[in-house]
């Protein structure tokens, strides 16, 4: 086929108005203005634009908005044409812009041939506290037995002047049975107030003694469902709050008949003799004494007016000091065994049982108790436990020790017991009390997993209340040599607000603890001692369900 010069020329000439379009598009250069930014936004921040134009760098330079005097963020894109993906940032992924209520958002998109001026806001940022998010869904985990199924369930608080009306009803989930409602955000008031009733504040929520409790508080933003229980209804509190009366059902049979018999404990000092704290006979000749409520739980023992004539167990030994807690009980029935003064010490026997051992048991293996009665032989041949035909394991133990600290085991240290994390146990103890039987169960052993484990899932069920807000928590560990502030391990929160994060396997098991970016802000116990490390090995659970007791703040 011949192409003559007019035939070139013509197709040029269709062709001119396709290039002019092209080149005007590759010759665009828009311009993105960020008009809105979250209040809580920190002083000072620089805000980055990262996308497919700059291989998705949180914090590149050459993509950093300038503040024009409209108090806008703007900056001017290179020139180019097709599509454009990106996110804006301040700096880190750990601080990339998010929806309103915290959670990530799609890549934003442009495309150079649809405008000239690209006009955005920045709801919330990923490190910061989500302060605009508009709904709040509040669960009734749980609620007291004896709520009337009749009655309505409302909230009463800041948001309906503290008066339920319909609007303030929760409904019962069908899946679930659990109460539930979501509450709008109504005005720029960030904190929410409320109690739980069953209609008005007559029949409001209580604590577990009855008593009226404070205003319950969050913040539109910190989480986007919040789960709560309700303990007791003020006006439907079945057990007396204020005093409980202790009988005394039986006393020793050496007591003398004019004796005089005290309470003591930490209410008076631990005063034995205290004529305001003294027992008397009640109609039916028993020894009686009602006490009034001091604090929430009080520990308590009986005496005849003189520590050398203190109450003791049925062997003669000093007893632990009794405990109570207020509101679990109107009355409290003791049985005294003997006086210090009047009873001979004896020698225990009892047996101990074990109910359940772990499916992964060997069946030839032997089972055996070791602990401080035997200096801790982890196989010693006389405290070999007996299978029975159900499977269970038993011996006994004649003329023994009131109080033992002990193991199970399978016949070494390498093989003894471990807890549901396949870690190891602390010692068991045991008081003998008149119980002849011990029943335990053994969970796992220390060198038998349970299953084969890839990942484990870590939550923090329970932090700080003083856990900074504008902070990450990390996890550091063998797993990323013990980076403190690493960002590929930045907890996240679930639905109920709790942080969690799952780890690979790495080999058995792992160590760890928790920071808050740095060794100068790590966990610490609730003494505010720095604690161990923490262990894990894998096959034992899926879940790993932990509480931070303080940070180094």
């Amino acid at each position: 086929m011949k192409i003559s010069f007019f035939n070139i020329n013509a197709f040029a000439f269709r062709l001119f108005p396709v290039l002019l379009l092209f080149l005007a598009g590759a010759c665009t250069r828009p311009v993105i203005r960020i008009e809105n930014i979250p209040q809580n936004t920190p002083a000072g921040s620089r805000l980055f634009i990262s996308g497919n134009f700059n291989r998705w760098d949180p914090g590149d330079v050459r993509y950093t908005f300038e503040m024009n005097r409209d108090s806008n963020y703007y900056y001017t894109l290179p020139n180019g044409f097709g599509n454009l993906e990106f996110k804006i940032t301040r700096g880190e992924w750990s601080s990339v812009e998010t929806d309103i209520c915290g959670y990530d958002i799609s890549n934003r998109a442009f495309n150079y041939r649809q405008a000239d001026t690209i006009v955005i806001d920045i709801l919330s940022w990923k490190d910061t506290e989500p302060i605009n998010c508009p709904e709040l869904t509040i669960v009734l985990d749980k609620i007291p037995e004896n709520t009337p199924e009749n009655e309505p369930l409302a909230l009463a608080g800041n948001f309906n002047e503290w008066a339920p009306d319909s609007s303030s009803y929760l409904r019962r989930d069908a899946g679930t049975g659990k109460y539930m409602i979501k509450l709008p955000r109504k005005d720029m008031d960030r904190l929410l107030e409320f109690k739980v009733t069953r209609g008005n504040l007559l029949s409001a929520e209580a604590d577990k003694f009855g008593y009226e409790i404070e205003k319950r508080q969050v913040n539109f933003g910190m989480v986007d469902t919040l789960f709560i229980d309700v303990e007791n209804w003020e006006d439907l509190i079945e057990n007396p709050r204020d005093r409980v009366t202790i009988i005394l059902d039986k006393i020793p049979g050496e007591t003398p008949d004019n004796a005089e018999i005290f309470i003591t404990g930490s209410f008076n000092g631990w005063y034995p003799k205290d004529n305001k704290y003294k027992f008397l006979k009640n109609k039916k000749g028993q020894f009686e004494y009602t006490l009034p409520r001091e604090s929430e739980r009080v520990e308590f023992k009986i005496t005849r007016g003189d520590w050398s004539k203190e109450e003791v167990d049925m062997l003669g030994y000093r007893m632990n000091n009794r405990q109570y807690e207020f509101g679990s009980a109107d009355t409290v029935h003791l049985t005294i065994h003997g006086w210090l003064d009047q009873t001979e010490v004896k020698q225990p026997s009892y047996t101990v049982v074990l109910n359940n051992v772990p499916p992964t048991t060997p069946p030839n293996d032997n089972l055996y108790i070791a602990g401080s009665f035997n200096n801790w032989n982890s196989g010693q041949r006389k405290y070999r436990f007996t299978k029975t035909d159900n499977g269970k394991y038993y011996i006994k133990l004649v003329d023994a020790w009131r109080s033992i600290d002990y193991k199970i085991t399978r016949g070494s240290w390498r093989s003894q017991e471990a807890d549901e994390y396949g870690l190891e146990i602390s010692n068991r103890h045991f008081d003998y009390t008149g119980i002849d039987t011990v029943e335990i169960e053994v969970m796992n052993w220390l060198d038998i997993p349970r299953f084969d484990q890839q990942e484990v899932v870590i939550v923090l069920y329970k932090v700080p209340q003083n856990t900074p807000s504008d902070k990450h928590i990390y996890i550091t560990g063998t797993f990323n040599n013990w980076n403190p502030g690493d960002p590929d391990y930045i907890l996240n929160k679930n639905l109920k607000g709790e942080y969690y994060i799952t780890i690979p396997r790495s080999g058995n098991g792992i160590e760890y603890k928790f920071t808050l970016g740095s060794w100068e802000l790590e966990e610490l116990d609730q003494n505010g001692n720095t604690i161990p490390n923490r262990k894990y090995n894998f096959g034992y659970s899926d879940t790993l369900k932990i509480k931070i007791d303080q940070w180094e703040l």
